[in-house]
């Protein structure tokens, strides 16, 4: 077996970061608070810099390395159900498609969290639903994701999350 591709210290530190302050407001911060707000920017700032990073690097972190395509998702789909196999470096197209979900979520429900703080929004009461709406969806996608992480795991006998663990060294 290869050795596991192992994820540049940046993407690491921004995927754990978002991870943990997610979940941190999903689960324990009070819907509302200054602290809950604060967490959501923090979670906005950390995608901003991965995204950053994306258009600078030349690693498979490269945005336009893993650009999302529904064909190309299923299409790998289909070559690992019939092989057992994943042989991409980085994100796999299926991996892709979750990925850019994941962020326009985390980036959608950020955005409407600021508006229902924002006085000039005040007229929309509707934005605070939105809002949570966003977060269900987001943590459905997250969900999808570490079930298909382990799904993926199992059966192409490749080990995804050895890439994405922190203490991890190139």
């Amino acid at each position: 077996m290869n050795k596991p591709f192992v994820w540049d210290w940046l993407v690491r530190i921004t995927h754990w970061t978002v991870a943990l302050l997610f979940f941190a407001n999903y689960f324990v911060t009070k819907k509302g608070s200054e602290t809950h707000e604060w967490v959501g920017y923090c979670i906005l700032a950390a995608i901003a810099v991965r995204l950053i990073w994306g258009l600078v690097t030349h690693s498979p972190a490269r945005l336009s390395a893993f650009l999302p395509s529904v064909s190309k998702a299923i299409e790998h789909l289909k070559e690992v159900k019939k092989t057992r196999q994943d042989t991409h470096i980085g994100h796999n197209p299926a991996g892709a498609m979750m990925i850019w979900l994941m962020w326009t979520l985390l980036i959608v429900t950020g955005l409407t969290g600021w508006g229902t703080q924002v006085e000039m929004f005040d007229q929309f009461d509707w934005l605070g639903d939105v809002h949570e709406t966003l977060a269900n969806l987001t943590m459905t996608a997250v969900t999808i994701h570490v079930c298909a992480v382990i799904v993926m795991s199992h059966i192409t006998r490749h080990s995804y999350l050895t890439g994405m663990l922190p203490f991890n060294r190139k």
